[in-house]
């Protein structure tokens, strides 16, 4: 099958997306059937949903302090401090807009320190940055790390990891059962707000194809909204068959 390549952008790297010259056409009872098919998929996974939670770690990485009055307890510890300037560390919430205190060594309550090597902190469940500069002005410091969190809805649906182009790894979903579905068609992704084809899958850390004909490689990132992954012709995209969804929560 031929391919074109597009260039985009995926984080810092450049991602090759690679786009189906031409989709495998479907034949003409297929393309008479009715779209109720697709809806009835779309509710028999519903019923079977899931919620999981996924952490994206930016310039932080595991580590253990004590706890009181003994035991040990898994913190996110701060990799490397910021290049220059004055000012403090200290843990933000950029939902509520507020610096959130945390305990250092098990019993310490911290709100803000100059010591990067103070900086560890126990996960929380929503996303937090480590900012640095005046902390009376939380919102004009500078981030150097961050904790993501991400909660999804989703059906035949599983985290994995894929390795990076700049070194370590990157998480992403990727359907989790093989999927019943009869041959000739690919796997594509749909947008069920706007009733198109819509994203593509991440393969090898940095390349992104519109299209994949294995359930394997069926592995993408999602930020916000909802995707679902069908099977079929993508030109008819609203007549594929559903064989996995993801809600952002």
């Amino acid at each position: 099958m031929n391919r074109r390549k597009l260039r985009t952008g995926l984080g810092a790297a450049m991602v090759a997306l690679c786009v189906a010259a031409g989709a495998v056409g479907t034949s003409t009872a297929a393309a008479a059937a009715p779209r109720a098919h697709s809806e009835a998929a779309a509710a028999t996974a519903a019923a079977s949903s899931s919620t999981i939670t996924e952490t994206r770690l930016w310039n932080l990485a595991w580590a253990t302090q004590p706890t009181w009055p003994s035991g040990t307890v898994k913190v996110l510890k701060l990799q490397s401090p910021a290049d220059s300037g004055t000012g403090e560390y200290f843990l933000f919430d950029p939902k509520t807009g507020e610096v959130v205190d945390f305990i250092y060594q098990g019993d310490i309550m911290i709100h803000s320190t100059p010591d990067w090597t103070m900086m560890e902190f126990q996960p929380r469940t929503s996303t937090t940055q480590v900012r640095f500069g005046n902390v009376d002005e939380p919102a004009t410091a500078g981030v150097y790390a961050e904790q993501t969190v991400t909660r999804y809805r989703v059906t035949n649906l599983e985290l994995g990891t894929q390795p990076s182009i700049g070194g370590g790894t990157v998480s992403v979903l990727k359907v989790a059962k093989r999927p019943q579905v009869p041959s000739g068609g690919v796997y594509y992704r749909y947008n069920p707000a706007t009733g198109q084809q819509e994203g593509g899958f991440l393969v090898g850390g940095d390349m992104l194809f519109e299209t994949v004909t294995s359930w394997t490689q069926a592995q993408f990132q999602l930020d916000s909204g909802s995707t679902e992954v069908r099977y079929g012709d993508p030109r008819q995209a609203r007549r594929g068959k559903v064989v996995a969804t993801a809600t952002v929560l």
